[in-house]
């Protein structure tokens, strides 16, 4: 009896302090290395160059019947508020096989950044990888063909190191001069 009183206490109170805590860090957002805020050294880098600076997401395994991991909605959100506030840099939305479902992660992660108010026209697809390499490979050779010199890597700190790596040996290899900041998720 203890345990399950114990259990229901612990479970209101997590309650109350999501519905508490979401509405006041939706007003007043805390700076993080991904963050969006105007002065912070991922924005300056946007703002340099917005026609030639890009936004990169990685994608992560989707679940058997679609359902989007954790580690996935982390980074889409910190990619929709980046996109959202610098309209004029473009986005590439990195990742393909999504095993027996007939869409790719890119896709579900356009649909995921629309309904945080992502415009599509702003999003470009690479649906072809399966690895980060993969993904790091396809995307440089997208960022070269379209003149860029730069894009923040969104992905979560786990992975940051290997991706960051990955996305440099694949510029070196196909000799595209491009430089590559973590966006942390």
């Amino acid at each position: 009896m203890r345990v399950r009183v114990a259990a229901v206490l612990i479970a209101l109170l997590t309650a109350l302090s999501v519905t508490v805590a979401a509405p006041a860090r939706a007003e007043t957002p805390t700076p993080a290395f991904g963050s969006a805020d105007i002065f912070s050294p991922n924005s300056l880098f946007l703002w340099q160059s917005p026609p030639t600076r890009y936004i990169v997401v990685l994608g992560a395994k989707m679940g058997t019947f679609g359902q989007t991991p954790a580690i996935l909605e982390q980074r889409m959100n910190v990619a929709a508020n980046l996109a959202l506030s610098h309209p004029f840099n473009r986005m590439i939305v990195s990742g393909g096989n999504t095993w027996w479902l007939p869409v790719s992660e890119a896709q579900f992660m356009n649909v995921g950044l629309i309904r945080r108010g992502v415009p599509i026209w702003q999003m470009i697809n690479e649906a072809a990888s399966t690895s980060t390499v993969a993904n790091a490979t396809n995307t440089v050779g997208m960022l070269k063909h379209m003149g860029a010199t730069g894009a923040l890597i969104v992905t979560n700190g786990f992975h940051m190191g290997r991706a960051l790596n990955d996305f440099r040996t694949a510029a070196r290899k196909q000799g595209a001069r491009l430089e590559f900041r973590p966006a942390y998720a």
